[in-house]
């Protein structure tokens, strides 16, 4: 019998096919993950909004009181407080989405062990929830630029597609991820350190230009250094992202989506005798 080869177009194919086909299980899943959540919660879903708002509130008094650090032309407390809160959103909807993943597996075994259930769509649908709650405090965000009377200009119409490549590159590190803890137990503890070392390592606290010039190498290297910038671009400075960074994390986000997608179907057969 011929055997059935599976293509590089096809495999680059693949996961975009997932999110077509599983469309409807993956609407299910967020519809369940969202009012599992907030539903019961005397604020709901404007606990979104708080935890970027407290941290921000911290972040404030830390680096732009303390250590002086400054964004933007005026270098205000106040636009400050409007840049971290841009680079919060993206970054928490990124390690929300990550952290949760890394477990999923695990925590949905009997799920997974009674019936024939696409588990891919379990790392998906966090991430997915994850990004559709940003939306709250980015109308937050919004809504407080609009007030500074800096309103956004025609570049944010390029958010929708940073958003987009936001999804690929998170979706990709949670399907590697779920796929890592069924094998590595430790995974979770240490994704966490991880993303508090990568949360650092991104200038979201402080401004790019902080960063001595011999250590650029690890922002630019960084995913998410782009990601902040292209949300401050298009949000704030009124401008389109840098062309170069741009593309280039595109490229690195549709490759770790591809990436991690491969090594969760290459790996999910197994996952029964470890689970």
């Amino acid at each position: 019998m011929p055997i059935n080869r599976v293509t590089p177009s096809q495999r680059l194919l693949q996961p975009f096919r997932v999110l077509f086909t599983r469309r409807e299980a993956v609407r299910f899943f967020v519809i369940r993950e969202i009012r599992a959540r907030y539903i019961n919660s005397a604020l709901g879903v404007w606990w979104t909004v708080i935890e970027p708002l407290v941290l921000l509130l911290v972040y404030t008094f830390i680096f732009s009181r303390v250590m002086n650090a400054r964004f933007g032309t005026s270098g205000g407390e106040g636009e400050y407080a409007l840049y971290v809160f841009c680079g919060l959103l993206p970054w928490l909807a990124f390690s929300d989405g990550v952290m949760r993943s890394a477990s999923v597996l695990l925590e949905q075994t009997p799920l997974l062990k009674k019936v024939v259930f696409p588990s891919e769509i379990l790392p998906l649908h966090l991430v997915v929830s994850a990004i559709l709650v940003e939306f709250v405090g980015l109308g937050v965000l919004l809504a407080a630029v609009i007030v500074s009377g800096r309103p956004p200009s025609w570049p944010i119409l390029i958010l929708p597609f940073v958003m987009l490549l936001q999804f690929l590159f998170t979706a990709g590190i949670a399907w590697m991820l779920a796929t890592f803890t069924v094998f590595l137990p430790d995974m979770r503890p240490a994704v966490n350190l991880l993303l508090t070392i990568w949360m650092f390592l991104t200038p979201i606290v402080y401004p790019a230009t902080m960063v001595p010039e011999r250590y650029r190498w690890v922002q630019n290297l960084n995913p998410l250094s782009h990601l902040v910038d292209a949300y401050r671009a298009t949000l704030l400075d009124d401008r389109l992202p840098a062309l170069v960074p741009f593309v280039a994390f595109a490229l690195v986000a549709t490759f770790v989506f591809v990436s991690g997608h491969w090594a969760f179907t290459r790996s999910k057969q197994a996952f029964a005798d470890f689970l």
